[in-house]
């Protein structure tokens, strides 16, 4: 199970510590997700016990946490569309989707604290470190200054860190509620089961029914379908 080890770390050098996260990376459909978070780090024992990696809890335990939040928590997702993944590449989206959900958090938290935002790390899941300020020309006013010494990767941080795993459960039920949307709008493919990931049932679905305006056209085997 994840802990608050890095929060307390962070804590004790009075610095704000944001967890990163993203889903649908992988998908051949729909946008990525990445989702951002700060814990008040005096109330977590208030918080959902059960907080652990997204992909080792259910969905009903995964909105149980999410509804659970209230004002414990402050978060913020972002999204890269399939067109931008398509367009920049999937790491560089990712960068721009986990830049929105940044951005966005920290406005909340400067907003509604006297926290000072110099003084922050944020961590994020995964072994690639990010350069958030490359991708400040595709977000408009959207800008927001980030230390690159301020950003930690750390390698399955969704099992070590309690707010990383809280970020990753927020992003994958943010992203699997829009593809069960999707999936009200396209009934015959099976969005809300597997969620626009390349199954096998995904692929006779993409056979028989073509492709959507939201497939990713730079993702086998979709660029393959197109080109024929």
């Amino acid at each position: 199970m994840p802990s608050f080890n890095l929060e307390s770390a962070s804590s004790r050098k009075n610095l704000i510590m944001i967890g990163v996260d993203e889903a649908g990376r992988g998908s051949w459909a729909g946008p990525l997700v990445a989702a951002s978070c700060w814990i008040d780090f005096q109330h977590r024992h208030l918080l959902n016990s059960g907080i652990n990696d997204s992909k080792k809890l259910t969905h009903l335990k995964r909105k149980q946490i999410v509804n659970s939040i209230g004002n414990l928590v402050k978060y913020s997702t972002g999204v890269s569309t399939e067109r931008e993944i398509d367009n920049y590449g999937l790491t560089f989206a990712n960068v721009i989707a986990m830049k929105r959900s940044i951005f966005s958090l920290v406005r909340s938290i400067n907003s509604s604290s006297n926290n000072n935002f110099k003084k922050y790390i944020i961590y994020v899941d995964g072994k690639y470190k990010p350069d958030f300020n490359k991708v400040d020309d595709h977000l408009g006013d959207n800008k927001l200054n980030i230390k690159f010494k301020n950003v930690i990767p750390l390698v399955k941080g969704d099992s070590i860190s309690k707010t990383i795993a809280l970020a990753s459960i927020i992003a994958k039920e943010t992203r699997d509620s829009i593809m069960r949307h999707y999936s009200r709008i396209y009934p015959k493919y099976s969005f809300d089961t597997h969620f626009g990931y390349g199954t096998a049932k995904h692929k006779e679905e993409l056979l028989k029914y073509g492709v959507l305006a939201f497939h990713r056209k730079s993702f086998k085997p979709i660029s393959t379908i197109c080109s024929q």
